[in-house]
């Protein structure tokens, strides 16, 4: 795994949520390399990419990418929490997958289920199709493992001001003609899309502001007891 770098998108406004996510991060998955963009530093044993709130979520972006030194990243947020074990053996197969075909740029580690083609990816070891380039979500925030040069040239084009605006990335990715992707884990379902089996993982914590309970009521039961969180603070949906 040492080509691989965990990049996490965050913000000071959720620190509430840090805690938890670095603690699960440590117990779950031991990754070596691991870069935070954050508006100020974390006392975190991570490398920082502090970024100017002023800035576009593109430059901020670009500017945490020149820091990572490896070929490949998992882009991941502070309120995707980890639950269970990183299952590492499948994770390193699909870096492997990425090493002998150049022409995959991308792999999201989370099913969504939605308007994906009905092309199988030749692979025995994990069940992978083809993501649609047509589709809005073509490119997602979601647990997903990039190729850097790719996730960078296709930055590098976005003029989206902020990560909300996730779906308007799509349509650089289809110009460049990068090509994804997608485990096809059909073990839990949760709302609209499956848990990871690979990177089990609660897609997402927070959903406009509030604890998503209606769909992560175990998990996060267990997370505010654990961190002593009142979850009434935030509120829950």
């Amino acid at each position: 795994m040492d080509n691989l770098t965990l990049l996490t998108y965050t913000h000071s406004k959720t620190s509430d949520i840090h805690k938890a996510y670095f603690d699960r991060l440590a117990m779950y998955f031991n990754v070596n390399k691991h870069i935070v963009l954050c508006d100020k530093p974390l006392d975190y044993d991570v490398t920082m990419s502090v970024y100017d709130n002023d800035d576009a979520y593109y430059k901020q972006m670009l500017n945490g990418l020149e820091k990572v030194e490896s070929e490949y990243v998992i882009y991941s947020q502070e309120d995707y929490i980890l639950f269970d074990k990183v299952d590492v053996d499948k994770l390193s197969k699909l870096i492997n997958l990425l090493d002998n075909d150049k022409n995959i740029s991308f792999i999201r580690l989370i099913y969504s289920g939605i308007n994906f083609a009905p092309v199988d990816y030749n692979n025995d070891l994990i069940y992978l199709i083809y993501l649609k380039p047509d589709d809005e979500y073509y490119f997602s925030t979601q647990i997903t493992i990039w190729r850097v040069k790719d996730l960078m040239e296709m930055f590098s084009k976005s003029k989206v001001s902020r990560v909300f605006d996730e779906p308007m990335n799509s349509k650089y990715l289809m110009e460049l003609g990068k090509i994804g992707l997608c485990v096809k884990d059909k073990n839990n379902k949760v709302g609209g899309h499956y848990n990871s089996t690979i990177y089990p993982y609660i897609a997402t914590a927070v959903v406009k502001g509030k604890w998503n309970y209606s769909e992560y009521a175990k998990e996060l039961d267990l997370i505010f007891d654990t961190y002593k969180i009142d979850k009434n603070i935030r509120g829950i949906r």
